[in-house]
């Protein structure tokens, strides 16, 4: 484990020291613990999006096209909800208030020259009334949605972006080089943070080197982009991205890296050691309420100490720009 990084593999060990357990096979590693340790990070994620979201918090920048008014939400925001919608115009940002679908016929228009200043959310989509003609961009708001759970399948020893391989410190048993299985699909991960640097198609597995195809068989795997290029790797904002020792590799469905971190990783360990002592171990129900509820009273305060967000808004529209006054203590 490379510096004060914690990996699935990690909370699953210490699950399995902190379960009582006679027998050592009644609780599997991934059939028991893992699933368990999902449903807690589920619960979690739930807690934070209602008390403290701030750690889920996440933009994005929507392109517009002239009088398309319907966006899709993106696939990876938490119960597919946007928490704030931004207008971009001359280089600055107007948030749009977000109306009911049941009052946007007085607001509706078959103007060519329209500028958005609501917008209602329509099931996966949300509509921007009225509809845009020449206007920039949106940025939108959203949690995002942690990705499940999975456990590694190599740390990163060397890089040979040049070939397109990598060697790492032992191949997990979850890999393929089938090219028609879904595992056959990698992401690589930031070994600290454990943020997405790409996603690849195994071409070879040879010891312990992984080659990857320079053609992969498909564009994208579960809304994915898979990457054909190890020195062509970049970010939202168009900056390069290097691959390094001491990166992760784990299948594309999931990341082997926990999105929540200390305190929060202790938690799943938590819950999922309830869980299982209730239904594997016949332990005490209270257990896990008892759990879920010191979640709670955690992330309750966990704004405790932080900088306060709290302001007083100028929000007449004679006023050409917004307003905001900081409120003092």
């Amino acid at each position: 484990m490379a510096g004060r990084t914690k990996l699935v593999d990690d909370l699953i060990n210490d699950v399995r020291s902190l379960l009582d357990e006679e027998n050592q096979a009644a609780v599997d590693d991934d059939r028991d613990i893992l699933p368990a340790l999902n449903r807690a990070q589920d619960i979690a994620a739930n807690i934070l999006s209602r008390h403290y979201d701030d750690p889920m918090l996440v933009h994005q920048d929507v392109v517009l096209q002239p009088n398309k008014q319907e966006y899709d939400i993106p696939d990876d925001a938490f119960e597919q909800k946007l928490e704030k919608v931004e207008l971009k115009n001359n280089q600055l940002f107007y948030p749009l208030e977000r109306i009911s679908y049941r009052n946007i016929t007085s607001f509706e228009s078959s103007s060519r020259i329209n500028i958005p200043y609501f917008y209602c959310v329509v099931g996966n989509k949300y509509r921007i009334i009225p509809g845009p003609t020449n206007i920039n961009s949106l940025r939108i708001w959203y949690l995002y949605d942690p990705l499940p759970l999975v456990k590694q399948q190599g740390r990163i020893t060397l890089v040979n972006a040049a070939e397109n391989y990598i060697l790492v410190d032992g191949v997990g048993t979850e890999l393929t080089t089938e090219s028609d299985q879904l595992d056959s699909y990698v992401s690589i991960v930031d070994g600290q943070s454990g943020v997405r640097k790409g996603s690849f198609q195994i071409k070879s597995i040879i010891d312990n080197k992984i080659t990857f195809k320079s053609v992969p068989s498909r564009t994208t795997v579960l809304n994915i982009e898979i990457n054909d290029d190890l020195n062509a790797l970049v970010d939202n904002e168009d900056l390069p991205i290097t691959v390094d020792p001491d990166d992760y590799i784990c299948v594309i469905k999931g990341n082997c890296i926990p999105f929540f971190k200390k305190p929060f990783s202790n938690y799943l360990i938590s819950h999922a050691v309830a869980e299982l002592s209730v239904i594997k171990l016949g332990g005490d129900s209270t257990m896990i309420k008892d759990v879920v509820d010191a979640m709670e009273k955690l992330v309750e305060h966990s704004w405790v100490g932080r900088e306060s967000t709290m302001v007083v808004k100028k929000k007449n529209p004679q006023w050409q720009y917004t307003l905001v006054r900081f409120k003092g203590n």
